[in-house]
């Protein structure tokens, strides 16, 4: 993680407040190492296993150590979930794509049977056009090797349309009645006229 990069104001004051010790060990924490690797990554004087564990617990339940580990687990969180418009954009990916956007097909002929004819298999490979734009493959459902060889399915365009519709609030409003009985009326509950 590019501290530099991606801290907000609040979260490089919270990690200049911390000790070059705890600067590194969060670092490493952000990593991906456990407590007891970025423990001694960071530079941890534990000599035993046990030992640099017992530091590293210690060292996490730190206040500065917690508020900035705290601060970054909100962003990686937001980074996390995705946006409106990334959800709009995967839809439309996936409404838009056709098999011929995807790959290309031909025959090749191997050689020829017992009689003469001509054996010929049917080939196919990803277009160059899907290796550059590599949010094409999103369109794809399904891709497995058989007996029958390779079965590349796509996502339903038709379901992913109508959710796009569904979003942006395209359908027509849809009225909706219920009707509830066996609850009280309103002289039940609180009498006739006095």
């Amino acid at each position: 993680m590019d501290m530099k990069k991606t801290l907000t104001s609040e979260q490089k004051a919270l990690f200049d407040a911390l000790t070059q010790l705890q600067r590194r060990f969060v670092t490493a924490l952000l990593n991906g190492k456990n407590q007891t690797e970025a423990y001694r990554k960071a530079g941890g004087k534990a000599k035993t296993d046990d030992t640099a564990r017992a530091q590293a617990s210690r060292m996490i339940t730190f206040d500065n150590v917690q508020a900035f580990l705290q601060s970054v687990q909100y962003e990686a969180i937001n980074d996390a979930i995705m946006t409106h418009t990334e959800a709009m954009e995967r839809l439309t990916t996936m409404g838009r794509a056709t098999i011929r956007d995807l790959a290309e097909f031909s025959e090749h002929e191997l050689g020829k049977d017992e009689h003469g004819k001509p054996i010929i298999q049917a080939v196919w490979r990803f277009k160059d056009s899907v290796k550059q734009n590599p949010e094409m493959l999103d369109a794809i459902a399904e891709l497995t090797a058989g007996r029958e060889g390779i079965k590349l399915k796509l996502h339903d365009s038709k379901a992913a349309i109508k959710q796009l519709a569904e979003m942006q609030g395209w359908e027509a409003p849809r009225k909706s009645e219920h009707t509830i009985k066996g609850l009280p009326t309103l002289t039940d509950l609180f009498g006739g006229e006095k």
